[in-house]
């Protein structure tokens, strides 16, 4: 018996030095990521935590700070998971806990628990505090992202690849007059100078990279001109052979430098607009006579704001003018960028309604006032909740360009590809099976949306003139079903694939067969504001309504379809309603049961508040289990996110 109390007294004593030990490897291995961390270098201090997490897994503080640090430069994702770990475990574990997880709740575009979290935060402080303030602003913001999201605009937006973007950031895209020369600014390493700036981050360098294919860039190089401090690509001007460059001196200042004979000059300061305070942008017009710049030099709380100076006859410049308050906010401004013809403006913005950090806006000129329109948010999914800007347009094609730090990228920002995604004109034909004309009177041909395609694919139909031919627009980047009516028999159905396409008006060719054994099955017409998915009864009707992340609330563009449908159920008073919730695969199967519900009971409450009886509707959630497109991707999850409703 005392040789068993011995054994466990040694065990315990063991495990008590053993607990001291990792306790105080912990103390010695956090300290220079405290430090680094103090000074908001989450870069260099993010290893330090995460080395912590590998022996102590429930260590708060390194969670706490291991979070912070994703949030800022790694992962958005591991951030709140980790900051949800804190909450869960000691949900009082300091009120900037509140904070981040609102900023790591709104990044991941879960806007209702960002908002519960920024008001928890402002719970915790006065509201004389600066950070109340902000904290309003990221609400504001929350209502923004919320609308974009529900409404997306049609654009694509894709990485230009690992050839260009690293682990790092890379901003300011420059592309020459035939778009094969790409200069842009990079955070990457620089093997002629390796130091790190204060937030330890190597400096800005600009680097540049030449396009071998349609879609393949080289190597980059490193820019000439680089020095030891900041510097960042700004404008090609003057056929190319005159270049803007950031450099930061004198607080920061913009300077333009000649190629002569393939060798950059020394550059020259541009005095006309650099001051002791900050410029960080500029942009000349394709006609030469107006410079837009962006600077904090005018104001008092230190914003940015977008000026111009306009060319005299004698080839000076005007003293520099600010641009009205439909353009500038209390908050930043910056990247400015003019159109050829001179009379769009595409600029970056954290005010107006950005749906968080900076955005992308869009002015246009009045030429008979010289007045700015109010700035249009280009939207999502050109746009997101973290930083969106340095927009500019391809010279050769209908491509834009911009930085972007967002989910599915290599590091910090990232450079993307805006490609509009247009209507495809339909040049259709009914053709046997031996690829002859069918030529019949009375016949219609319905194009609809497949499950899967985009939410701003629309349903719609032509008649078929007497030779066989139809024409009919239809949204690119889609698949569609198609059938082809005779009265109300089906007797052709098919399929059609519609690639991206970036233009207007491009015609596409297409053939559908009509077998000699053909299809009868009735049918009712299809609308072309309705999101019907598949041919369905007389009596039938068939909708789906998409959601963004982790959002149920009914958006104003659903509750527009729905007054619709309620239109109908108003004529069909005996008509039955069953509405089916369903969420993504990115989540446990209970919360993705909980939010499809939601989804479902927030649709069933709306027309209920339209007068239609409860007792005709009936409600289910599947969570995710029934999914329509795959989870792997952003695009296949958001098809994912439904209600749909099935009236009979």
């Amino acid at each position: 018996m005392k040789m068993l109390k011995y054994f466990y007294t040694v065990c315990l004593i063991s495990l008590i030095f053993s607990l001291q030990s990792v306790a105080q490897n912990t103390k010695i291995l956090v300290r220079p990521g405290e430090r680094c961390f103090s000074k908001e270098q989450y870069k260099n201090a993010y290893p330090y935590f995460e080395q912590v997490l590998k022996t102590d897994p429930d260590n708060l503080n390194a969670l706490y700070k291991s979070g912070v640090c994703n949030l800022h430069r790694f992962s958005k994702e591991q951030a709140l998971i980790n900051l949800e770990k804190v909450y869960a475990k000691d949900s009082t574990y300091n009120k900037y806990l509140y904070f981040w997880l609102g900023r790591a709740y709104h990044l991941n575009y879960d806007f209702e628990k960002a908002f519960i979290f920024y008001n928890k935060f402002q719970q915790k402080i006065s509201k004389n505090n600066i950070q109340y303030k902000e904290v309003e602003r990221y609400k504001y913001q929350l209502t923004c992202g919320a609308d974009y999201i529900s409404n997306p605009s049609n654009y694509k937006v894709q990485n230009v690849g690992a050839a260009i973007n690293s682990s790092y950031s890379e901003h300011s895209p420059v592309l020459s007059q035939n778009d094969t020369l790409l200069l842009f600014t990079s955070r990457r390493a620089n093997v002629i100078d390796t130091k790190e700036e204060y937030d330890g981050e190597p400096f800005e360098n600009i680097f540049y990279s030449h396009k071998l294919d349609s879609v393949t860039w080289s190597a980059p190089e490193s820019f000439q001109l680089n020095t030891s401090g900041h510097d960042a690509s700004i404008q090609l001007y003057d056929n190319d052979t005159k270049l803007f460059i950031y450099s930061y001196l004198h607080g920061g200042d913009i300077y333009t430098t000649e190629n002569k004979n393939g060798t950059w000059s020394t550059p020259v300061s541009l005095e006309e607009i650099n001051s002791i305070d900050f410029e960080a942008d500029v942009f000349l017009t394709a006609d030469g006579k107006t410079l837009y710049y962006a600077s904090n030099h005018f104001k008092k709380n230190g914003d940015l704001d977008i000026y111009y100076l306009t060319k005299n006859t004698d080839g000076t410049w005007s003293k520099p003018q600010a641009l009205s308050s439909t353009i500038n906010t209390d908050e930043d401004e910056d990247a400015p960028y003019i159109s050829a013809d001179g009379r769009t403006m595409y600029f970056s913005s954290r005010g107006h309604t950005s749906m968080g950090g900076y955005d992308i806006f869009k002015s246009t000129l009045d030429t008979a006032t010289g007045a700015w329109s109010k700035p249009v948010n280009l939207g999502y999914p050109v746009n997101t909740p973290d930083e969106d800007l340095y927009f500019i347009l391809s010279h050769t094609s209908e491509k834009g360009y911009l930085s972007s730090y967002r989910t599915g990228g290599y590091g910090e920002k990232d450079i993307y590809e805006v490609i509009a995604i247009e209507d495809a004109v339909i040049k259709g034909q009914l053709v046997d099976k031996n690829n002859s004309p069918v030529k019949r009177d009375g016949l219609i041909v319905q194009i609809i949306p497949l499950e899967t395609a985009s939410k701003n694919a629309k349903s719609t139909q032509a008649t078929v003139l007497n030779d066989g031919t139809f024409d009919v627009s239809a949204l690119s980047d889609n698949n569609y079903s198609v059938f082809v009516l005779d009265g109300r028999d089906t007797i052709a159905r098919d399929t059609l694939h519609i690639a991206l396409i970036g233009e207007k008006n491009r015609a596409v060719k297409y053939n559908c067969v009509i077998p000699d054994k053909q299809v009868n099955e009735s049918t009712a017409p299809v609308t072309a504001d309705t999101t019907v998915t598949t041919p369905v009864a007389a009596q039938k009707i068939q909708q789906t309504f998409y959601f963004a992340v982790n959002i149920s609330t009914v958006g104003p563009s659903t509750k527009a379809e729905l007054r619709e449908l309620v239109s109908i159920l108003e004529k069909n008073p005996n008509a039955t309603i069953s509405i089916s919730g369903h969420a993504d695969g990115s989540g446990p199967e209970s919360v993705n049961t909980t939010l499809a519900q939601k989804r479902a009971a927030n649709v069933k409450e709306y027309l209920e508040s339209k007068g239609i009886l409860a007792s005709r509707i009936k409600v289910a959630s599947y969570g995710s289990t029934k999914p329509v497109a795959t989870n792997d991707t952003e695009a296949g999850r958001s098809k994912n996110r439904r209600v749909e409703i099935v009236v009979e």
